[in-house]
């Protein structure tokens, strides 16, 4: 795995390369992790030249010191840079969470550029429709025998994500709070997160810009490439019903995969069943392995 750096939109981006075939981007998410929780997704790497990179601010990447500088359209511009940079006539885009939103959001805005998008447990709209049905995974946990044996473990996870507990959180904090809340098997949590790394300054930032804030269903229509939405069906985040199937039912070229017993990172929940829904995706788009 090759590391390197590019001047992109006066940010020096910082990536890493690795396998053989087509181009395929991995963004991080842009809110504050670096990319380095994703690494490796290697059934993509089996198939495609992976470039994994940290957004702006991300990471080793360096960022501007203003919110303005933080929106949506400042994430898509800097993939559409990279691939120029890269030499690459047309590329995959896979993309997690928010990494997932950007990759939606550059379909809209460059459909002509890609050979495919992969939106793993991604976020099209966080609307109304997702509010309700996050709240209704958060609640059924409750009778679950983690939870039971943490009566409060719920209600501290809320006050942290909403900020009703009165103190300053870092980000580390919060996922101490919530963190079992993102996976079927809530044990998992604590050796997940203890890989991840954050800039908590660019949380500030895309908070500001609404970088998350629009919603893209009704011009997921304009996506023309083939999409895998791979989902946790036990994902109070992005969950399979405001997401995963609205993006179905709203992108003409997609295949919807719901992994079984998984929830927000199901490469790491379910390996097995996460590699075959993208090793079946890719060999319907006939790209042999690298």
């Amino acid at each position: 795995m090759k590391e390197q750096f590019a001047e992109i939109n006066g940010v020096n981006l910082h990536y890493y390369v690795t396998g053989s075939g087509p181009v395929l981007l991995v963004p991080a998410p842009g809110w504050g992790p670096s990319v380095q929780y994703l690494i490796p997704l290697t059934v993509l790497e089996k198939h495609c030249t992976v470039v994994y990179f940290d957004t702006r601010h991300s990471g080793k990447s360096s960022g501007p010191e203003s919110a303005d500088q933080y929106t949506l359209e400042h994430f898509v511009a800097d993939i559409e840079a990279l691939r120029v940079h890269l030499g690459a006539p047309k590329i995959f885009l896979a993309g997690h969470s928010a990494g997932g939103h950007q990759a939606l959001a550059y379909g809209i805005e460059h459909p002509e550029n890609l050979l495919g998008i992969i939106a793993i447990d991604a976020n099209a709209a966080l609307d109304d429709v997702r509010a309700a049905e996050m709240m209704k995974m958060i609640e059924k946990r409750r009778t679950e025998p983690f939870y039971r044996a943490h009566p409060t473990y719920i209600d501290d996870a809320m006050a942290a994500m909403t900020g009703r507990g009165g103190d300053a959180l870092t980000i580390q904090d919060i996922l101490d709070r919530t963190g079992a809340l993102y996976f079927h098997d809530p044990e998992l949590a604590a050796g997940a997160f203890a890989r991840m790394e954050f800039d908590e300054q660019v949380l500030h930032y895309s908070q500001a810009s609404g970088f998350q804030s629009r919603d893209l269903l009704p011009d997921l229509h304009r996506i023309t490439a083939p999409t895998l939405i791979v989902v946790g069906d036990d994902d109070f985040q992005c969950d399979p019903v405001s997401q995963g199937m609205r993006m179905h039912e709203n992108l003409p070229a997609s295949t919807l995969a719901i992994i079984k017993d998984s929830g927000h990172f199901p490469w790491l929940e379910q390996p097995a069943a996460f590699d075959a829904a993208c090793t079946a995706w890719f060999g319907e788009l006939n790209v042999p392995l690298a």
